[in-house]
């Protein structure tokens, strides 16, 4: 490590993003001052399992890897567990939370992603929960009956893998999405087609195309009643929303910061004020938002020596995604947004489906594999890559 060591770095959120950089500084800087501020209970566990955790058994309990006795020993943190980061005073260099201003050196924000919530009517609109932290999952178990009907808002990653989680382990699960197929923003029609055909074929309904307009709740019964924009209505035993997150840029906003769908930063993870930095699901990198593990590692391993006085670079390895859709497995790797191109099918066989996305300049930028072509995962990475 080059250049002085910040007497104070400060974190604000306990997700992968923000553990994740404090294991990084602790590495390199063993005596440096870190703090962690969370609202949330500061324990560790892994968020994408959050959509599987029904099949593996797991609670709210047992989802935790390491508590947060456990998390402050190992990284050494002066832990404010509990306290809201209200806002930035840049110009003192201190972050003003719920138990006093905390005066930093660096400050990075690992602030997340909030559920989006769409506008709706109905006395029970807002019940409806958003599995995105691991309170949101303790509810979500505590209201689920046994063999419950269970209302799925939202056909993307999260929606479908919880249709999948939830149909495996003996519930009914009913996905309602404005889009005409399953992943229909992440994959080709005829990957969605096979998705929604081999869900269906064990019991999940799909009324897709389909737009909620309220939620109502009646009690003793039917319990929740979803009324769709056709005048169909659903009756479910609990409601899960799963359409999609926003960046969570407000107090970075509020403080003056540059942002757009996130807080931007360059390539070294700094936002528009040099000594704040963000990383994670609330970060906006130069490519855009990276709101998967792969990215969120990639980042500490750049942010945190840059914070420690040895400016370097973020290096995103290729973005892939394994769908933890374990009735139909999918890997795949999106274009990015602004890519003009087409998805060609390359192979389709008993073993799977191969699918690759092919830019203007007919370089291959994205792909799907299914089934057991998703072993060929770590060629297509090295693909995609070097044609990056």
């Amino acid at each position: 490590m080059s250049g002085s060591t910040p007497k104070s770095v400060v974190v604000v959120g306990s997700g992968l993003a923000g553990f994740g950089v404090l294991r990084e500084l602790r590495k390199s800087a063993p005596d440096a001052k870190l703090t962690l501020v969370t609202l949330e209970d500061g324990h560790f566990y892994s968020k994408p399992a959050l959509s599987t955790a029904l099949a593996k058994g797991k609670t709210a309990v047992t989802l935790v890897t390491s508590d947060a006795e456990k998390m402050k020993t190992q990284l050494k943190l002066d832990a404010r567990i509990g306290r809201e980061a209200e806002a930035i005073d840049r110009a003192g260099k201190a972050l003003c939370t719920t138990g006093g201003p905390i005066h930093y050196d660096s400050l990075i924000l690992a602030t997340g992603a909030l559920p989006f919530r769409p506008p709706m009517e109905g006395n029970a609109a807002h019940r409806a929960i958003s599995v995105n932290q691991l309170d949101h999952y303790g509810r979500f178990r505590t209201e689920l009956p046994d063999g419950a009907r269970v209302l799925v808002m939202g056909s993307g990653l999260v929606g479908t893998e919880f249709a999948n989680d939830l149909v495996t382990n003996g519930y009914k699960p009913i996905v309602v999405d404005m889009l005409a197929l399953p992943l229909a923003q992440l994959v080709p029609p005829a990957v969605g087609e096979k998705i929604r055909d081999t869900l269906a074929a064990e019991g999940v309904e799909w009324h897709l195309g389909r737009k909620i307009t309220a939620i109502d709740y009646s009690e003793p019964g039917p319990g929740y009643v979803a009324t769709l924009d056709d005048g169909s209505t659903i009756n479910a035993d609990l409601v899960l929303s799963a359409v999609g997150l926003r960046p969570n840029i407000s107090l970075a906003e509020e403080a003056g910061l540059e942002v757009g769908l996130g807080i931007k930063v360059n390539q070294f993870g700094q936002t528009s004020d040099p000594d704040i930095y963000a990383i994670g699901d609330c970060a906006e990198y130069q490519h855009g938002l990276s709101a998967y593990v792969t990215p969120i590692m990639a980042a500490a391993r750049g942010i945190a020596p840059s914070v420690l006085g040895t400016p370097t670079e973020i290096r995103f390895p290729p973005l892939s995604v394994q769908v933890k859709t374990t009735l139909f497995p999918i890997n795949l790797l999106p274009p990015a947004p602004s890519v003009a191109g087409e998805w060609r099918e390359v192979e389709d066989d008993a073993s799977g489906s191969k699918h690759v996305f092919v830019d203007n300049d007919n370089v291959v930028r994205g792909y799907v594999l299914t089934q057991e072509k998703c072993e060929q995962r770590i060629d297509m990475d090295k693909l995609v890559g070097e044609k990056a």
